[in-house]
């Protein structure tokens, strides 16, 4: 009886052992706040260790999603000029930051099919939420705010880099929301 449980406390022992063994410590998936503060050239070079320390091989889901996040960061940087507050003419504030969060005002109206502005009660409340950057078949760029409830919030910048025109929808389909918003400088 004592040497069988001995050989099953051992065999137990041997495999926990043999399985913690062959693990590396992976380091978690930062999050976009971690990466808060860094140059356009070390997020490239956190990049690179990533892909190098692969050796060419397929990349497992916790670096595709460092990857992914670190070249999302990238491309904020890229358009840095949205960084800021921006203004909507009935007051509706739109402040985007360099660790991708966005902070999207309360609505206290929307447009009707003839442009004009309709006061609503009670006004839709301000949310946060992380933006992203997407680009268009132009390559031009365009903001992507999801909604808490709802489609997401497009903001399709052609050539203008200090106004934009809200939008709902997606890349494929999407219409203007009539909200036109100015960078405060």
């Amino acid at each position: 009886m004592f040497k069988a449980r001995s050989l099953v406390f051992f065999a137990v022992a041997l495999a926990v052992f043999c399985a913690s063994c062959g693990r590396g410590k992976q380091p978690d998936v930062p999050d976009a706040s971690s990466l808060r503060g860094l140059s356009k050239e070390e997020l490239q070079e956190m990049r690179e260790e990533i892909l190098a320390a692969n050796e060419g091989k397929e990349l497992g889901r916790k670096e595709t999603a460092r990857v992914e996040l670190i070249r999302e960061q990238e491309r904020r940087l890229e358009n840095a000029w949205i960084f800021g507050e921006w203004r909507e003419r009935h007051g509706r504030r739109l402040i985007f930051r360099d660790d991708g969060t966005v902070s999207v005002g309360a609505r206290s109206g929307a447009y009707d099919e003839l442009g004009v502005y309709k006061f609503i009660s009670p006004e839709e409340p301000s949310f946060e939420a992380v933006w992203t950057v997407l680009y268009d078949a132009a390559g031009d760029p365009v903001v992507v705010v999801p909604q808490p409830d709802g489609e997401d919030l497009l903001y399709p910048f052609h050539k203008a880099r200090s106004s934009v025109y809200e939008c709902t929808g997606d890349l494929q389909a999407s219409r203007e929301t009539g909200c036109y918003y100015t960078k405060n400088q």
